[in-house]
């Protein structure tokens, strides 16, 4: 009973965590939406995004004079110190002294500048949304990942649990004499090859899922029962109107145009603030006593207040910093132009690729389903000739070995059409839900060229 008692405190411990694991029930909808909640990058743009439309609603700011206050108290007048008559003070001779200023500029630059925060705060926006999107296409294709691994589990142990079974038969008739040793050590071999297939590929599923759920911010996990996936339906678009169409609207093709408008207004901002003159208007208060009666004398202030025009003249001449700084600016047009344009031209050429992929890959599903039919019949013959004892046990081998195969390239493939689905989704920026939908009004899509016997 003592060893009972030490064996079970020091396995407890351990078992715990296990115990208060559970298996839960996860759809994609909330997969992707705790994703969201729980990313501490979305949360950074977040900040962010405010502080950028706190700024957007303020414009008035670029206009807003600047202000300015201060007081002074001189509390050592100016006195010899070793010449003269030597150091005294004048107690008659303290003064204070009160400013309140006023100044504004005025330069054409100004509606420039106002443009260019609010184009940031827009830019700041489309990175957000962009990012959820991201975000979004990560969550679901890991998903639909975790889902092909554990269906791939159940084919593993059902191979596995076949092997078993045949296992125990063979060493029945091994001990009644009627199968030879070489037989049934190959029923050994097919057993502990499955049992290390499905070790092997339930480790990457672990690995897998817990990744996936430090995605989502859960820890204390035993297994997601997993509720959702994307439809696997054939499509039939055509690349070139679905460019003409949804290529401006991408995300990325939207930020260098953006790019390409920030960059303009900056050009405009600078060759409008060094080549054009700016007003310049300010005004003083100054408070004072009156001079020569101290501290306690009657309280004397004045107002000043001046207009400038300041005209700049170094800027219209070539080669100097200031045209050299116009010039550069200008540059970086003309740069975000072909960045905009280089963009296009690949984002053209992964639409099309995804297309011919898609459809590539759905000809390739319809062989795999073809495959894992034809493979499941060999399967049953191949059975029942080594059952009536015209067929070799490797030979079974081979076929199921076949079968198992043909049902993870079917899985392996239906993964990859989805994956397909969702980059052409985010190619697009369309919601990956009514892609499908689109086919409407692009087309009919053809028949079918395979059908599964």
């Amino acid at each position: 009973m003592s060893r009972i008692l030490v064996l079970a405190l020091i396995f407890f411990p351990l078992l715990a965590p296990q115990a208060g694991a559970e298996t839960i029930t996860l759809t994609l909808d909330e997969a992707v939406q705790r994703a969201i909640d729980q990313s501490f990058s979305l949360k950074k743009n977040t900040v962010d995004l405010a502080q950028a439309e706190y700024s957007a609603r303020r414009l008035w700011s670029e206009i807003f004079p600047s202000i300015s206050m201060s007081a002074g108290l001189t509390f050592l007048p100016s006195t010899p110190l070793f010449t003269g008559a030597g150091f005294s003070y004048n107690s008659d001779a303290l003064s204070y002294a009160l400013n309140l200023g006023l100044s504004l500029s005025l330069n054409p630059s100004i509606k420039s500048s106002m443009n260019r925060i609010e184009l940031a705060y827009r830019a700041q926006l489309l990175s957000y949304e962009t990012a959820c999107k991201q975000l979004e296409i990560q969550v679901t294709k890991n998903f639909l990942s975790l889902i092909t691994m554990k269906q791939n589990l159940l084919f593993m142990e059902e191979s596995l649990r076949l092997a078993e079974n045949k296992l125990a038969s063979d060493t029945i008739a091994r001990r009644n004499g009627l199968l030879n040793e070489l037989t049934w050590l190959n029923s050994q071999l097919s057993v502990e090859t499955a049992r290390y297939n499905l070790s092997y590929a339930d480790g990457a599923y672990r690995n897998a899922l817990g990744e996936f759920l430090a995605l989502l911010g859960m820890e204390t996990v035993a297994d997601i029962d997993f509720m959702g996936t994307v439809d696997i339906v054939q499509i039939f678009y055509d690349p070139e109107q679905l460019i003409l169409e949804y290529l401006p609207k991408r995300p990325d093709m939207i930020s260098l145009r953006q790019t390409i408008e920030r960059l303009e207004l900056g050009k405009t901002q600078t060759a409008l603030a060094s080549r054009f003159p700016t007003l310049s208007l300010s005004t003083q208060w100054r408070g004072t006593p009156e001079t020569g009666s101290g501290l306690g004398a009657p309280f004397a202030d004045s107002v000043t207040g001046s207009i400038t025009l300041n005209i700049p003249v170094d800027s219209w001449i070539p080669g100097t910093r200031q045209d050299q700084t116009i010039r550069a600016a200008n540059a970086e047009v003309e740069k975000a132009y072909l960045d905009l344009q280089s963009a296009e031209t690949s984002a053209k050429t992964q639409i099309r690729s995804l297309i011919l992929n898609l459809e590539n890959t759905w000809e390739s599903l319809g062989i795999a389903r073809m495959r894992v039919g034809i493979a499941e019949r060999t399967v049953e013959a191949t059975e029942l000739g080594f059952r009536n004892g015209l067929i070799e046990f490797r030979e079974l081998e081979d076929r199921r070995n076949d079968l198992t195969d043909a049902r993870q390239r079917l899985l392996q493939g239906e993964l990859s059409y989805q994956t397909l689905l969702l980059d052409l989704a985010a190619a697009l920026n369309v919601e990956w839900r009514a892609l499908t939908k689109l086919e409407v009004s692009l087309g009919p899509k053809p028949e079918a060229s395979w059908s599964v016997p």
